[in-house]
């Protein structure tokens, strides 16, 4: 039984010979040239390739100078960077410093704030409860002085509560 040649394996082969060809057109290629060079070298006498090969060392000492000075300034740039690199390093340390402390320190003073708020509202409180109590007092003692059933011993403690109240209130709100 004949089988049919498989297209993917007859690709493959092409393939390399196709490569192969290249291969060898390159070396003949390559062959021609050099060549050609040595034909053109037999040609040049010794003092024109001399002076060829003079000026061939110029060029690649100055090429060598010019890279060798690229690299030094490539150096320079290279330290300048990690300097700098270093001091960012160092300048962000100093903000995330000052960014947490400046939170503590917000928070802090909020803290603060909320106890004199607090303390506020209790001394708020407490007057309110003073004035109160004074206002009772005081009618309790314009009350009993009208109805007078009561001995000037009873309105005494009663006068003498209210002027307690009334210092009391001083101080609350002197505070």
């Amino acid at each position: 039984m004949i089988s049919r040649p498989d297209p993917i394996k007859a690709r493959m082969i092409l393939h390399y010979l196709a490569k192969a060809t290249k291969k060898i057109q390159d070396q003949e290629i390559a062959r021609k040239k050099l060549a050609a060079q040595l034909k053109q070298l037999k040609k040049i006498s010794t003092n024109t390739l001399q002076k060829h090969l003079d000026e061939l060392e110029k060029r690649i000492a100055e090429t060598v100078r010019i890279e060798n000075k690229i690299l030094k300034s490539q150096n320079k740039d290279d330290i300048l960077h990690k300097k700098l690199r270093d001091k960012i390093e160092i300048l962000e340390k100093k903000l995330r410093k000052y960014v947490d402390t400046k939170e503590t320190r917000e928070k802090r003073i909020k803290e603060l704030e909320e106890k004199v708020d607090e303390k506020e509202k209790k001394k708020h409180e407490a007057i309110l409860d003073v004035k109160e109590s004074l206002n009772r007092m005081e009618k309790i003692y314009e009350d009993a002085k009208k109805s007078k059933q009561y001995s000037k011993k009873e309105l005494e403690k009663i006068k003498k509560k209210i002027t307690e109240l009334k210092t009391k209130l001083k101080t609350i709100e002197k505070i």
